[in-house]
């Protein structure tokens, strides 16, 4: 379609360039560039010709107007008598004077013995037929007639040409160019002037001067003179190329050098310019790629000024004249076609770009299914809505295993099946999770059985790229609401769930939505927990297994909330380290635990959790630094218990930030050492000192084995210089025991439970006058 409206355009542009130059609309600047030529060129004349003006000087020196024929028999006399080949008069001699000023010139014309020829003027009537005005019959009967006439062109009123003959029932008359040269070769019936030739080189005298005997006979000798008017008064003027406003006889005489020195222009008008311009348009648009603008402009001056160019050597060679303004004005045409393909171009990419864009914005570009965006953009219905989430199990694992690409392609192939299930919406909500939308006719016991049946028709052996993968899939749905950003929220939480409990499908539950509210108040409400004083700090102290004395405390964190009571860390330091705000938190831990263990009676460490989070988030070494130069506790007093609520990213700047705590004299221990992501890997990657053994090895003890384990690791971490705290120690022979295994430092409700600040410092006076029993 794009093809066919530029090959549409380029044609019209033709059209209309044809349109303009057959019209005349050309016709000025054609002019002008013409002209331009034209003065390059200074084409010498044949020297034969001699102009006589009837200039304002001698029409001074006579004094009189119309002069009396005596002076023209005078003047014809006097040429003659020079040597001149041949006088033509381009003067009016058709009409009588007085008989004797009449018979006086008569008899000089005689005395010329037919080497004198006289002007005959040819017009049209009314009826079309042409008259003449021939010279008076006295005249005509010793002096034949030439014809004077000048064409004008009809588009710039510009004398260009002459006829070279013309005939009434009289008989033909010969142009006097035409007369006087007498070419050897056949005549168009007009003649093109070539104004090329230098009109200054051409002699011009003056009448009187001629008269009166004041110019060189030589001059005038074996020369062909043409008597006429110039001056001003006697309003023989014509417009003509390159010369501007010249008198009649100076036309003729160009006229005449044009016969003379054999240099007929050709013309061969606007057609070499328009048939370059359809060539180049052509050519163009069979271009398969776009041009550029740059590069069309420089590729259409370049046509511009070769055309010019070569207008010009043609004019110059051969005479040839070339108009040039369809080239320029058709390059104009192809540009402003450019141009406007250019645009239309970066039209349809704009459009192109920005439909891609407003895809992307609501569809995910791999499967073209609706994004989550798209999804939740939606607008709300006056309809209840159910939604199932789908979600593929495994992705990782085989996108490592067998790539990025056929993991694409699974994905792919899945959603296509989505798409063509019959649902109202289908859409990509993360990079696993597929939601299928639709109408809730109010049946749970339905929606469940389609869940299941939904679950295990998407779940088996799917065929990709030559791998038979087996694809498990979890679902999870909700119903009832009319808004999709409720329903899929709901039923995100509904397949954390099933994936939780190890269940295939499950639906969200009121009992989901009162857990969901209470996570969504605590998100808001511990953003403000600090700067209201609801957070405060306990300590459990951490006792030497050996000699039973106080030597630490871990520090502890409790939120208590206005209106729900204690809340558990369990609960909210999940939530802190999800939403960053453990960063602010962590901080200001660090600093009331430095604090206040400056206001304890004896110099005991004391034990700070920090979470991974802190160590990707944070600057740890300026919060620490900062904490100790506020509070002034030695660094050796302060230990950081790198707690584990996920696996620590970056390893590499985690151990570096260790190495440089270190440095600073802090300690390091692992906080629940053999639980959760910790690994034997930790005692080669992390420069720690202490070993933090999870209470589920102390507490949770069931013979012998679990015996054998709690000693394996209190072992290892020894022959590995490592210092060892046990938690969870609830009675004695506990304690007794782990003391027995060499385990340096124990920590549980038998020795206290976490207290507050106050109540610890009177629990550490008083337990460091006596061992605890």
């Amino acid at each position: 379609m794009r093809q066919l409206i530029r090959w549409s355009a380029a044609l019209a542009a033709m059209l209309a360039l044809w349109a303009l130059a057959q019209g005349g609309m050309l016709a000025s600047l054609d002019s002008r560039l013409g002209d331009w030529r034209l003065a390059g060129h200074a084409i010498a004349p044949s020297g034969n010709t001699v102009v006589v003006a009837i200039d304002s000087q001698s029409l001074e020196e006579v004094g009189v107007w119309p002069w009396p024929r005596t002076l023209y028999a005078s003047l014809l006399d006097r040429l003659m008598d020079a040597g001149a080949d041949e006088v033509a008069f381009d003067i009016d001699f058709s009409s009588a004077s007085n008989t004797f000023d009449d018979a006086i010139f008569a008899a000089a014309l005689e005395r010329a013995g037919g080497y004198a020829w006289l002007a005959a003027f040819a017009q049209a009537e009314a009826n079309g037929t042409m008259a003449f005005a021939r010279p008076l019959s006295e005249f005509a009967a010793v002096a034949d007639p030439v014809l004077v006439n000048v064409l004008l062109d009809p588009m710039t009123a510009r004398a260009r040409s002459i006829p070279t003959a013309a005939s009434d029932d009289e008989g033909t008359i010969p142009a006097l160019a035409v007369q006087l040269a007498r070419p050897a070769d056949t005549l168009p019936e007009v003649l093109d002037i070539d104004f090329g030739i230098d009109l200054s080189a051409i002699e011009r005298l003056s009448f009187t001067d001629v008269l009166y005997g004041r110019v060189d006979p030589a001059i005038l000798a074996g020369k062909q003179v043409l008597v006429g008017a110039s001056a001003i008064e006697l309003r023989d003027f014509f417009t003509v190329p390159r010369y501007g406003v010249i008198p009649g006889p100076m036309l003729q005489a160009l006229a005449l050098e044009t016969l003379k020195i054999g240099r007929i222009p050709d013309n061969w008008g606007s057609a070499p310019g328009i048939f370059v311009t359809a060539i180049l348009g052509f050519a163009l648009l069979l271009r398969r790629r776009r041009l550029s603008i740059p590069f069309a402009a420089l590729l259409f001056v370049v046509t511009a000024i070769f055309g010019e160019a070569l207008a010009f050597f043609a004019y110059g060679q051969s005479g040839i004249m070339i108009d040039t303004a369809s080239l320029h004005i058709g390059l104009t045409f192809l540009f402003g076609l450019a141009l406007a393909d250019n645009g239309y171009h970066h039209f349809l990419a704009r459009r192109t770009a920005q439909q891609r864009l407003e895809f992307l914005a609501t569809h995910d570009p791999e499967t073209g299914l609706l994004s989550r965006q798209g999804l939740l953009d939606r607008p709300d219905t006056n309809v209840r809505l159910v939604l199932v989430l789908l979600q593929i199990q495994g992705l990782d694992e085989l996108r490592a295993t067998l790539g990025h690409e056929v993991v694409e392609r699974l994905l792919v192939r899945f959603s296509h099946r989505l798409a063509h299930a019959g649902f109202q919406q289908t859409a990509r909500t993360a990079p696993a999770n597929f939601a299928l939308v639709d109408m809730d006719d109010g049946d749970s016991d339905r929606l469940a059985a389609a869940v299941r049946q939904l679950q295990g028709e998407y779940s088996g052996i799917y065929t990709v790229a030559g791998h038979s993968l087996h694809v498990e899939v979890l679902a999870g749905y909700a119903a009832g609401s009319r808004s999709r950003t409720e329903l899929l929220n709901q039923a995100e939480i509904a397949l954390i769930q099933a994936r939780t409990n190890r269940m295939a499908t499950r639906g969200f539950t009121p009992a989901d939505q009162v857990a969901l509210d209470r996570q969504g108040r605590l998100d808001r409400d511990l953003r403000q927990a600090l700067d209201r004083n609801q957070l405060h700090l306990v300590f459990q102290p951490q006792v030497d297994l050996r000699s039973r004395r106080i030597t630490g405390a871990e520090t502890l964190l409790r939120w208590k909330h206005p209106e729900l009571g204690m809340i558990s860390p369990a609960e909210f330091i999940p939530l802190a380290e999800e939403t960053g705000l453990i960063v602010d938190i962590g901080r200001w831990v660090m600093w009331a635990a430095c604090e206040q263990a400056m206001l304890w009676p004896e110099p005991i460490t004391v034990a700070v959790n920090v979470s991974p989070v802190q160590f990707q988030q944070a600057d740890m070494m300026a919060t620490v630094e900062a904490a100790l130069r506020r509070s002034g506790l030695p660094a050796s007093r302060l230990e950081l218990e790198i707690t584990e609520s996920e696996r620590i990213a970056e390893p590499g700047r985690t151990r570096a930030v260790i190495g440089r705590l270190q440095e600073l004299g802090v300690r390091l221990s692992i906080d629940d050492f053999g639980t959760g992501y910790s690994s034997l890997s930790y005692f080669r990657d992390l420069p720690f000192e202490i070993v933090k053994i999870d209470q589920s090895f102390v507490r949770g003890r069931s013979g012998p084995t679990d015996d054998a384990l709690l000693a394996g690791i209190i072992g290892l971490a020894h022959s590995l210089g490592k210092m060892t705290i046990a938690e969870g120690i609830e009675d004695e022979a506990t304690a007794a025991m782990l003391a027995k295994m060499g385990c340096t430092l124990g920590q549980g409700y038998h020795f206290s439970r976490p207290i507050p600040a106050a109540d610890f410092a009177a629990l550490l006076s008083e337990a460091n006058k006596r061992a605890i029993g």
